[in-house]
């Protein structure tokens, strides 16, 4: 009776998810369970290693580097975190400029990474650039810093610990994470609540997927049994569901002439 209640809590779980959130959800399982099942651990093969990234053009670690993770703590701790957030900027944005978004993120927190890691090396002289990441936390905390962005609550509490004032739980959540776990990336959490600063500022408008093209990506054939599908985020669909009932505005499309 247990196990089916259990079933029947995950099933619902499962289902609530938008599509977007789903897919992550599914990938960072699915490799850690392949990883699991094939014994693979050598993640110095994959992670966010700036010397290599700069010095031998593995560019494919700046993807790699956010679907490992390396225990089940690791990624259950990433995906609780992960799922909230996500969930309400999906259901905010549509699924289509949301998964643009996760994209946006995962590539600037890199850019942000590799700089952090080279000035921390060659001024500071810190030995970040052999430093070697992985995990999905850098994408979240650029998650978290848009929805403390969206957020009228005045203040945060960091895991009933303490409160903090709502504008600096990004950066006192970074700070708590580091003393509680030195062995963190710092600079790759660091990096991801950059990412989602120069997004709440509005310094990403440009590569943002205005409206016409979303609407395209969402008519086009290739992608109407997503579209179909219960999960799908229409654009613009929830815009509701904001996180908090704040009255922060997020740039969704670049406002610039044309289309």
């Amino acid at each position: 009776m247990q196990a089916a209640s259990l079933q029947n809590r995950g099933r619902d779980f499962f289902s609530s998810l938008p599509l977007g959130t789903r897919g992550v959800f599914v990938l960072c399982v699915a490799i850690y369970v392949l990883c699991v099942l094939l014994g693979y651990d050598a993640y110095g093969q994959v992670c966010m290693a700036p010397r290599w990234v700069l010095y031998s053009g593995q560019i494919h670690r700046v993807f790699t580097s956010v679907l490992f993770h390396a225990s089940v703590l690791h990624l259950a701790f990433n995906m609780m975190a992960f799922v909230p957030v996500a969930s309400s900027l999906e259901r905010l944005l549509g699924t289509v400029q949301f998964t643009h978004i996760i994209v946006i993120f995962t590539v600037m927190a890199a850019c942000y990474h590799l700089t952090l890691a080279y000035v921390a090396t060659a001024v500071l002289g810190y030995s970040s650039m052999g430093e070697c990441a992985i995990g999905f936390s850098g994408v979240i905390f650029g998650l978290i810093t848009v929805d403390t962005h969206l957020s009228s609550v005045a203040q945060r509490s960091i895991f009933g610990f303490f409160t903090v004032p709502s504008q600096w739980y990004p950066l006192a959540l970074l700070v708590f994470l580091q003393v509680l776990m030195p062995s963190v990336s710092f600079l790759g959490h660091l990096s991801g609540l950059l990412a989602g600063l120069t997004y709440v500022r509005g310094y990403l408008n440009p590569i943002l997927l205005r409206p016409a093209m979303t609407a395209a990506l969402e008519s086009n054939p290739l992608v109407a049994p997503l579209v179909r599908s219960n999960a799908f985020i229409a654009a613009g669909a929830s815009a509701d569901a904001v996180p908090g009932s704040g009255g922060a505005v997020l740039p969704t499309w670049f406002s610039g002439g044309g289309g």
